[in-house]
């Protein structure tokens, strides 16, 4: 739960950059300075821990449900007593984030750093001769001399997409089931907290099927189609579409899930260090009452 909660905090700290980003951009003309190369640099790097976040998300949202499934099917059952461990939990986080970053260290792989000299025109009153480097991102040589590399990446990025949309909707529906047949044999408190993560497995599973299936589709058909024009133009375009789901996906996952789910509201306030303010318990007054009224009675009774 807690690395869900992390992956949705940077995207939507991306995306609100981003925001600024663009509203900041429109403000720039033909006058305004290149950026530099630390900030080119800076802005791709962010870009790739979003889209590392992004696919995270989804994939510990097939985790969780699948651990989750896993220890109320086998309750009862010692052999799957260390999937309740917080180990279990960290060895399965660490694994998602290791092979999700090494599908985003492709994207840094493939491009280079470019520079091209930015001459201002003479009406932005620069001095006479003044010029700086305008730099930006380029797919090197090397990655497009092999064009069956970028492909099977494509192939595979959208695989991977496409699998999290066909398993969470089985896993949500096994885990339903297993809550339900809990229901019977736990207290309330229980009941809610299961109620809870239940609604979080039915988020995420929407979110990806909305989102990401259509996207690994699309990723799947440019892998198989990118060697005609004309195809692979009309995927790029039914991107873009399909781009304003994710975008809309991210923004509002991180609150939907914040309102619906206690331990990811638990997760997101250990992540920020947030405490709540707890009202002092004075034991003592009242157990020196009790004390007192109980000698009373004992001074009573031996009186009577």
């Amino acid at each position: 739960m807690l690395g869900i909660a992390i992956s949705d905090i940077v995207n939507l700290s991306y995306l609100i950059y981003q925001f600024i980003g663009t509203i900041s951009e429109s403000f720039n003309d033909e006058c305004t300075v290149p950026q530099s190369s630390l900030i080119t640099r800076l802005i791709w790097y962010a870009m790739i821990i979003k889209d590392d976040s992004r696919r995270l998300s989804t994939w510990l949202g097939v985790l969780m449900a699948s651990l989750r499934y896993l220890i109320m099917k086998n309750a009862l059952n010692p052999t799957f007593d260390f999937l309740s461990k917080p180990s279990s939990g960290w060895k399965s986080l660490a694994t998602a984030f290791t092979i999700s970053s090494l599908m985003s260290l492709f994207s840094l792989v493939r491009v280079d750093l470019i520079s091209v000299v930015w001459v201002p025109p003479e009406t932005c009153g620069y001095p006479t001769n003044f010029s700086m480097l305008a730099y930006g991102y380029a797919t090197n040589d090397a990655f497009f001399s092999g064009a069956e590399i970028y492909n099977s990446f494509l192939f595979i990025d959208g695989v991977l997409k496409i699998i999290p949309a066909i398993l969470l909707p089985i896993l949500a529906a096994l885990l339903i089931r297993e809550l339900r047949k809990a229901r019977k044999k736990v207290s309330a408190s229980s009941q809610s907290n299961s109620d809870s993560t239940s609604k979080m497995v039915i988020i995420i599973t929407i979110t990806c099927i909305c989102a990401e299936g259509p996207m690994g589709t699309s990723f799947v058909i440019e892998g198989l189609v990118n060697n005609v024009r004309t195809l692979r133009d009309m995927v790029i375009w039914f991107e873009s579409i399909i781009q304003t789901f994710v975008i809309l996906n991210a923004t509002t996952h991180c609150f939907v899930c914040l309102r619906v789910s206690t331990p990811y509201r638990k997760a997101v306030k250990e992540l920020l260090r947030y405490k709540e303010s707890q009202k002092p318990i004075t034991m003592n007054q009242k157990i020196g009452s009790a004390s007192t009224v109980t000698q009373r009675q004992e001074d009573a009774r031996i009186d009577g």
